[in-house]
């Protein structure tokens, strides 16, 4: 098993102006960056050009692509708008598909109210499960984020979401690490369905047809 230090990369999922989301982000990095087991970087979705006159991966960007490819794992922050996520990081999302398999991903949420984005990671773990990510099971929470940094952005209480991040990073490059094992070391055939279940799927097809959504 290799001893490369884990790339995980940390998503800016809004591109609102005046977000405080930036501020989280940074400072993840920040302090993942000290770390010797992990390497980063930020992934700002304001500067990942993607049209709205499409979706899904004909509109991939050939960067984002290939940052999510290097990636052992993912690192999403994401505010919550209307107790949801925001419409453009699910568009960046859906532009790629294979290049998350395997991988975990870690939550971060982010609101001006009391819960710190507990809404917006709900409504995200479906679809980080459809993408073919592990979700670990310890999230980040920023409540009331207007409230946490000062005006040159740096985090009043430090001390505090230095420690709830360690927890959060111990578990992402636990699972990271595994997934990455994984990948590499383990060849199992794509499962197939039975014989039984094979021939119930093809006789529901030709009952309703083949057509697409």
């Amino acid at each position: 098993m290799t001893n490369t230090p884990l790339f995980i990369p940390v998503i800016l999922g809004t591109p609102r102006q005046g977000r405080q989301s930036e501020y989280v982000a940074k400072f993840l990095v920040e302090q993942i960056a000290t770390r010797d087991d992990v390497t980063t970087e930020l992934i700002d979705i304001r500067k990942v050009p993607m049209t709205t006159n499409d979706a899904g991966e004909s509109i991939k960007d050939p960067q984002f692509s290939g940052t999510v490819e290097r990636a052992d794992g993912l690192i999403i922050v994401a505010p919550e708008y209307n107790h949801g996520y925001p419409g453009l990081l699910k568009h960046l999302l859906d532009t790629c598909l294979k290049e998350y398999i395997h991988k975990a991903v870690g939550l971060c949420g982010v609101s001006a109210g009391p819960f710190g984005g507990t809404r917006v990671i709900q409504n995200l773990l479906p679809v980080m499960r459809e993408l073919g990510l592990i979700t670990i099971f310890y999230d980040l929470n920023f409540s009331n984020v207007q409230d946490l940094f000062d005006e040159s952005g740096n985090l009043i209480d430090k001390p505090t979401y230095i420690r709830r991040l360690e927890k959060f990073m111990n578990e992402l490059v636990w699972m990271s690490s595994v997934l990455r094992y994984g990948r590499q070391e383990v060849n199992v055939p794509a499962s197939q369905p039975s014989p039984e279940v094979a021939t119930s799927m093809d006789a529901d097809a030709k009952a309703v047809g083949a057509t697409s959504p």
